[in-house]
């Protein structure tokens, strides 16, 4: 009996230690969990928030490398087209003083294909210009030359006798064109989380009314070309026109907050947004993510973690900790995949022209580049075709421009049905495309061409109760030893497509 009662009190003083000890051990448990969790909530909410700011700015940076990579593109297309208007001109030698100046007048004025092209026209006898229609001479040749040159992306100097022509095409203009692409390529651009990229441009430096005017802005389209002031203020009262203005002139970017409309909503929420300066063309470029969203991810990541943890009670702080390593290595994972979605979404609508859905001038030059590289290395030569629709102008000045870019879309359709799909179609810029053909052997360039322009003139487009069956001239030629860069392959394209207009169009020529 006593031996029963001794054991007994044995087993309530295990069960008592125990309990004690299940106690002591849930407590230090759940004390650690809550302070574990604390830390990892804050050290999530961190991880993810700066994320999502290097996704802000990554974004801006990759569309001013575009900004960048456009303007090169540009001027190396005006340069080739004031190289083949100044071999136009070199053409008339032939005729008299008096017929070449009637010649300069006539081919200029009132042409459309021109009108973004400046000419003067200067005698050196009478040291006067005789035709100036934008009033750019001076005093002398030289002091023309030293105003004009300055504000222009290319120009060309063209000798008939004791006449000089100046050929020009203003960096204004080349930056114009630049700038309507990238503000397309930015509208039709679409990101998640409620993200969109917009642009202003700064007039005044030191703010106040009209400080800035607004260039893109998907959220509010309608607002586009409405200025902007620094005395704005969102429904917290904060001036964040002022925040970015000083930002911008102190470093040149910054990340600040405010409060907005959200996209396609008229719910008002606060916003993480990134802005930097494009100093060239006074630009603001911004992107922006609402803070609802954010939240919402690492509302989302953890809770998942902390029911992870709850179920893994008994291995404590050890699995506790591997826990916090998974899910953080998940939070980033997700984040890098999702960037990555995003930034090969927008590098796929960078190379891709918007119209045609060939590739853009952009990828097709890197296209080209590592075909010649490849051909430096291993002599692997591609076959490079370079083709126009023949009396394209034509068909805009007749149907107009609509009917023109149907012309195009229904060209590039035929013609990817014909081509390997290995083959690269690019939109090198108009109605001028290029096709890049790895593996072709030359001796079947010319019948492989044939075979082309049999689909497109059998094409019957139809608008309205016109039929359209479009031609195209192409220019082949090849890459070779003498060769110092990529684009020498396009030059000899481009003479090979010369060649086939002169000859009479809806033919190929290899040079």
């Amino acid at each position: 009996m006593e031996a029963c009662i001794i054991k007994r009190k044995y087993t309530l003083f295990t069960l008592a230690i125990l309990s004690i000890l299940c106690g002591v051990l849930i407590g230090f448990y759940l004390f650690s969990l809550d302070k574990i969790s604390n830390i990892y909530i804050s050290k999530t909410q961190e991880t993810v928030y700066n994320m999502k700011k290097d996704i802000l700015k990554d974004t801006v940076n990759n569309i001013i490398s575009e900004i960048e990579v456009r303007r090169k593109t540009k001027v190396n297309y005006l340069e080739k087209f004031m190289t083949r208007t100044a071999a136009v001109l070199k053409l008339k030698t032939e005729l008299s003083e008096a017929e070449f100046n009637n010649f300069i007048i006539t081919f200029f004025k009132g042409n459309p294909d021109y009108d973004f092209v400046q000419v003067v026209l200067w005698d050196t006898r009478e040291n006067k210009a005789i035709y100036d229609p934008l009033n750019l001479s001076k005093g002398n040749w030289e002091d023309t030359l030293k105003e004009v040159v300055p504000e222009m992306a290319t120009y060309r100097l063209v000798t008939h006798g004791k006449k000089i022509i100046f050929l020009g095409i203003s960096k204004e203009y080349s930056n114009q064109l630049v700038k309507a692409e990238v503000s397309d390529i930015i509208r039709s651009t679409r990101f998640g989380d409620n993200s969109y990229v917009w642009v202003h441009k700064i007039i005044n430096y030191t703010g106040g009314d009209n400080y800035a005017i607004r260039i893109v802005h998907p959220n509010l389209p309608e607002t586009e070309g409405t200025y902007l002031s620094t005395n704005t203020k969102d429904i917290n009262g904060n001036l964040p026109y002022q925040t970015e203005l000083q930002g911008i002139n102190k470093n040149g970017e910054l990340f600040f907050t405010y409060y907005f409309k959200e996209l396609e909503s008229d719910r008002i929420s606060e916003k993480l947004t990134y802005a930097k300066l494009y100093k060239d063309y006074d630009w603001v470029i911004a992107m922006g993510m609402y803070l609802d969203d954010i939240q919402e991810d690492i509302d989302l990541m953890n809770q998942q973690s902390k029911t992870l943890v709850s179920r893994l009670m008994l291995v404590l702080l050890l699995v506790f900790v591997i826990i916090l390593l998974i899910s953080y290595c998940i939070i980033t994972l997700i984040e890098k995949i999702r960037y990555h979605n995003t930034s090969k979404l927008m590098e796929s609508e960078m190379n891709q022209d918007i119209l045609t859905r060939a590739g853009n001038r952009r990828s097709g030059t890197i296209d080209i580049n590592k075909a010649f590289k490849s051909y430096q290395k291993s002599d692997a030569d591609p076959v490079i075709m370079m083709f126009d629709i023949d009396h394209f102008k034509g068909i805009n000045d007749e149907h107009g421009h609509a009917t023109g870019d149907l012309v195009l879309v229904e060209i590039v359709n035929a013609t990817s049905g014909i081509v390997r799909s290995s083959d690269k179609i690019i939109r090198w810029g108009g109605d001028e495309f290029i096709i890049i053909f790895n593996g072709l052997q030359k001796k079947n360039a010319l019948a492989f061409a044939q075979s082309i322009l049999s689909v497109i003139s059998a094409l019957e487009i139809s608008v309205g109760e016109t039929v359209i069956k479009p031609t195209i001239s192409i220019g082949i030629s090849f890459f070779q030893k003498t060769d110092t860069e990529s684009m020498d392959i396009l030059k000899r394209a481009d003479r090979a497509l010369y060649l086939s207009k002169e000859k009479g169009r809806n033919q190929a020529n290899l040079l």
